[in-house]
């Protein structure tokens, strides 16, 4: 790739760009930038120094190998492509370093990224099969525009308005590959507890387990029994059997009262992938502000499904779900 369209790039994907001189980067990086530090400068200097190392390694690949600690390093870039080709290069997962620097770059925010980390995974990983993959979600873009960072969900839009300035909002650790902004999902994470989280998010609201919210495959089984008695009732209808009609009636009300949420739970929607029993999982209502929005252009306020629980697939860590 030439040096415009690099530089292309680099502003279309990478972030923003510092105007300092190029020896100065690293100097004032380690001295704003690390050990806990940060500032409004430091996402600048972080672009300067991936697209820097991007070209470098780019000239060293036709030269022969690179050491696999450059290339953890790579696979962990904010920039998609140098964290694309850090990954490619390193090709498989040969020690637990390895395996953490292609973690790393399962969260990035380019759908291409974790998609290449996510085939080395599914390869050779069995934790990750057993834990991550089922929250993982597939890519929507294709080529180049896989390369485009997902936007970050808005969290005053989704609801979570109690969030925002709170001490602890900082905590919640938004999961781009366990979320889907075409299927109306955004996944975060924390180190709060799940009653933290609920306080954080809903204080005050009325919340349900999971038991109290009909999964599809409950609701698909009750409506192949609701069918089955459909049948029985024509049959004992065509028949003349007031008994049987009585009984199949009494069935009816039952299987309705056993898949009916209570009242509050009817908007919710079940998590699946929660590993948690039902029980254990939380969920809660919250009104977002989301698209379409009125003629007049005034915003439409509609409800949202907030699922708390702890999974060990995340470390044991409180994972939030926001089904929008």
């Amino acid at each position: 790739m030439n040096e415009a369209l690099l530089l292309s790039a680099a502003l279309l994907i990478g972030g923003p760009r510092t105007e300092i001189p190029p020896e100065q980067v690293l100097p004032r990086f380690e001295a704003q930038c690390v050990d806990g530090r940060w500032n409004a400068a430091c996402p600048g200097l972080r672009a300067e120094l991936e697209l820097a190392l991007y070209g470098e390694l780019q000239v060293l690949q036709s030269r022969g190998e690179i050491d696999r600690e450059v290339l953890r390093s790579a696979a962990r870039a904010r920039f998609p492509m140098l964290a694309e080709l850090g990954l490619r290069r390193l090709a498989k997962i040969g020690s637990p370093e390895d395996r953490e620097a292609v973690l790393a770059a399962l969260d990035h925010t380019s759908p291409g990224v974790r998609a290449i980390a996510r085939q080395m995974l599914e390869v050779q990983d069995d934790r990750f099969r057993k834990g991550l993959a089922p929250w993982m979600r597939a890519g929507q873009r294709n080529g180049f525009g896989a390369l485009v960072p997902d936007e970050q969900p808005d969290a005053t839009r989704l609801g979570l308005a109690g969030a925002v300035g709170a001490k602890d909002a900082a905590t919640l650790r938004w999961r781009p590959f366990a979320s889907d902004a075409r299927e109306g999902r955004a996944v975060f994470t924390t180190r709060l507890s799940p009653e933290q989280v609920l306080q954080l998010v809903a204080k005050g609201q009325k919340s349900f387990d999971g038991s109290q919210v009909p999964g599809r495959k409950q609701q698909e089984a009750a409506m192949k029994s609701m069918d089955s008695i459909k049948q029985e009732l024509q049959a004992a209808a065509a028949r003349g059997d007031l008994k049987a009609l009585q009984e199949l009636s009494q069935r009816v009300n039952q299987q309705m009262q056993a898949v009916a949420p209570p009242p509050g739970a009817i908007s919710l929607r079940a998590v699946a992938e929660f590993a948690a029993a039902p029980a254990q999982v939380r969920y809660v209502q919250l009104n977002a502000t989301l698209p379409p929005r009125t003629k007049d252009g005034k915003a439409v306020s509609k409800p949202v499904t907030a699922a708390v629980a702890r999974d060990e697939a995340f470390g044991g860590e409180t994972v939030l779900v926001i089904l929008y």
